[in-house]
């Protein structure tokens, strides 16, 4: 499988992927902070020197009184010494932007006017900042009010910021070395946290692959509380079923083919019987013919009971839904019945608690229910009973079936409905069952989406309820 199929690197290059975004989104937030952070530092800074000196000149001269001597002079020094302490290059406008004194001797600035917009701003009474960081220079003036709150100039502060923009480049190259520093870890992180996750699911795959060799009896180790726990867990179940199915399926197979061959090997003994024998009596050739036709009609009831399984199993079959006398049907069952009821000395009781109405499949429902009961006289001693008795809620039909029979262990209740599956195994030729009625009642009824429980204890008999529902949709 190629790699860039692989849950793995598709986990990891996803975990890779959003540290990446996130350690880029963090290292332009971190510096533009540490930037911005920097720069308003040195710009409230200078704002402040800026006030002191702008409240200096406006307090102690005025502008217009400032630019005579011996003012001026006073004026070019009060400048000159705060920008050597500073640092920084002063200049003092008055309100037609003309330059009084400017610290920086080199420059000829002294009367020319300055038309840069940060001293127009100032000028209208609004102190104001310029950064140029291609110059790595920050520009600060601040307006000049005198005494009566006339404005009639501004000083500009002019500061060089390259060691602001030296510190940055510094910490900046710290921080993308961490973020790289960092990167590397989350990608490693990420094909560990990655392996960690595919771990269990290799696992997983591990036993699916061996388990479609047949080897169903295998277990996905389950650990933790987490998804990868549940999913081991419903797949340990799912298998269980399975393993389940299978050893049904084995012994359904050797059930059928033990009940096929027990009467084939009884017709071939018999009709062995009748070939050596040369001169047989014709009574004797007769008695050996009705049992071979009794094993006949055996097999011939074993084939159609698991034909009608095999229908009933197939659960898209439709049924021949119509509206049901369910009163009625019961009656015309136990009229069918009572002559085996009869010949055992078995009293049938039939109770009906109201009329009772359903949509059902009239002939399955009738196999179902003439299953249980014949099961029922079958397995009751001579001068037991067998009541049936109908009743229904407002939206299911109840059919209770008691026996006062040999009764069921119950260990056994969950395996009555297997197919083949009989009790009492001492009376399998007794009774004449296939061991096919109760699993074909049941799938029946489930069939009708409808529910079958039992209730039994040895030697107490057994009842059956079934309920179906009066609607099925």
């Amino acid at each position: 499988m190629p790699w860039y199929h692989s849950i793995r690197w598709k986990l990891a290059l996803t975990y890779i992927a959003l540290s990446v975004v996130l350690l880029l989104a963090f290292y332009f937030i971190v510096m533009d902070a540490i930037q911005r952070y920097h720069i308003d530092s040195r710009i409230s800074e200078v704002e402040t020197e800026a006030i002191i000196l702008a409240n200096l000149v406006a307090g102690r001269h005025g502008l217009n009184n400032i630019e005579q001597e011996p003012s001026r002079s006073y004026l070019a020094n009060t400048v000159n010494q705060r920008s050597n302490a500073l640092g920084i290059r002063i200049l003092v406008i008055n309100d037609h932007a003309r330059v009084i004194t400017d610290s920086n001797r080199g420059a000829p600035r002294d009367g020319q006017t300055l038309l840069r917009p940060e001293v127009i701003i100032a000028l209208n009474g609004n102190d104001n900042n310029v950064l140029n960081s291609e110059e790595y220079t920050l520009n600060v003036a601040v307006s000049v009010n005198d005494v009566g709150s006339d404005r009639i100039g501004a000083v500009l502060f002019v500061v060089s910021v390259e060691d602001i923009f030296h510190t940055i480049d510094e910490i900046r190259a710290t921080l993308l070395l961490a973020t790289l520093l960092v990167g590397i870890l989350a990608m490693v992180l990420g094909f560990v946290i990655s392996h960690y996750l595919i771990v269990p699911l290799k696992r997983t795959v591990n036993v699916v692959r061996r388990m479609t060799t047949g080897q169903l009896s295998l277990r996905i180790p389950v650990k933790g509380r987490d998804e990868y726990a549940i999913l081991a867990n419903a797949f340990n179940n799912m298998t269980e079923k399975l393993e389940q199915t299978e050893k049904t399926r084995e012994e359904f197979v050797s059930n059928v083919s033990h009940e096929i061959k027990t009467p084939l090997a009884a017709i071939k003994v018999l009709s062995e019987s009748i070939l050596l024998q040369d001169s047989a009596p014709e009574a004797m050739y007769r008695e050996f013919l009705q049992d071979i036709d009794s094993e006949v009609d055996r097999m011939t009831n074993i084939t159609n009971d698991l034909l009608a399984l095999v229908k009933l199993d197939q659960r898209e079959q439709a049924l021949n839904i119509e509206e049901v006398d369910l009163n009625h049907l019961v009656e015309e069952i136990l009229k069918r019945l009572s002559p085996l009821a009869e010949q055992r000395n078995i009293a049938l009781i039939y109770e009906a608690e109201r009329p009772v109405q359903l949509n059902a499949d009239e002939i399955k429902l009738s196999l179902a229910i003439s299953n249980i009961v014949e099961n029922g006289i079958k397995y009751t001693p001579k001068g037991g009973t067998v009541k049936v008795n109908v009743d229904s809620d407002y939206q299911s039909a109840v059919i209770t079936i008691q026996d006062t029979g040999i009764g069921i262990p119950e260990e056994e209740h969950d395996k009555i409905f297997n197919r083949f599956y009989r009790v009492d195994k001492t009376r399998d030729r007794e009774t004449g069952g296939t061991g096919l009625g109760l699993p074909i009642s049941r799938s029946t009824v489930l069939l009708h989406k409808g529910s079958i429980n039992i209730s039994s204890k040895p030697d107490e008999g057994t009842t059956f309820v079934i309920r179906l529902p009066l609607r099925v949709s």
